[in-house]
């Protein structure tokens, strides 16, 4: 059972990562992210399956007749669906949220519905998706920190270039386009790590049915930020704003995350360990 318990950690870890780089995709276009997302959507069925084979190997018997079996059938039914989607063009937004549907599935049918001695696990595998849920915040955090560094310098470059002060700081620092681009490609990169940790620690708190951390002040905050850093990509895409408006809602969506780290010290969330 523990080849078995195994397989359904990794296979969630490798979900949890498709789903980051299937946000990445859709936030801002990339191919190379919507590559990367496939491949790891196409190994999370290949353990999905292997689970299967590993569970008629042991039991005897096709795993058919209980609601975990249920939901892990439909859950591996509903990846390979996804991935034959993801295959095709234009679908990237119905892979993610299929992909979205079948990680949420999966996690949950661990904890309410898991069978034999798998059940001993559980608690580990809250252990590991906490883990996971912390790693990715913090590489969240040092994304969206560097993503603020370059905010601030866009709006000191851009003010001294409007006052026309051409002096020695000037020349060493990046050009507003360099500066902007850096910008960019950290708040891409950190919004689908604060997203997928967000998701992981959703259903950590559904899994253990403790509803009211839904309601806590750190929870508001990041949903807050998160909102922030939605509202940056939506005008980053309709191309009416400034570079300058972008990088002060840089500075916004980063000052909400520092504030939701100052809540700490009012938040349950510091005080869970999984458990």
């Amino acid at each position: 059972m523990l080849l078995l318990a195994s397989l359904i950690e990794l296979m969630i870890y490798i979900y949890a990562l498709s789903l980051l780089f299937y946000f990445s995709d859709c936030v801002s276009r990339s191919a190379r992210s919507r590559r990367i997302g496939t491949g790891l959507l196409g190994v999370t069925a290949l353990l999905q399956f292997c689970v299967i084979v590993v569970r008629i190997a042991l039991e005897g018997r096709v795993p058919l007749f209980s609601v975990y079996d249920f939901l892990f059938l439909f859950v591996f039914v509903l990846t390979v669906t996804g991935l034959g989607v993801a295959l095709s063009k234009r679908t990237e937004f119905v892979a993610l949220l299929l992909g979205i549907i079948g990680f949420t599935a999966s996690v949950l049918n661990e904890f309410w519905f898991p069978v034999g001695e798998h059940a001993e696990h559980i608690g580990y595998t809250q252990r590991l998706l906490l883990i996971l849920h912390i790693v990715l915040a913090n590489l969240s955090l040092v994304a969206l920190t560097i993503a603020a560094v370059f905010g601030v310098l866009y709006l000191v470059l851009y003010a001294m270039l409007k006052k026309k002060r051409w002096n020695d700081t000037v020349r060493r620092l990046p050009s507003l386009e360099q500066t902007e681009r850096y910008a960019h490609v950290a708040v891409l990169t950190g919004t689908p790590l604060l997203i997928v940790s967000l998701l992981v620690a959703f259903l950590l708190i559904v899994a253990q049915k403790r509803w009211e951390m839904l309601l806590d002040v750190k929870g508001i905050t990041t949903f807050a930020a998160l909102a922030v850093y939605a509202l940056y990509f939506i005008l980053k895409r309709t191309r009416k704003y400034s570079g300058f408006s972008i990088a002060k809602w840089t500075l916004v969506g980063y000052a909400l995350v520092i504030l939701n780290l100052l809540t700490n010290a009012f938040s349950e969330y510091h005080k869970w360990n999984g458990g």
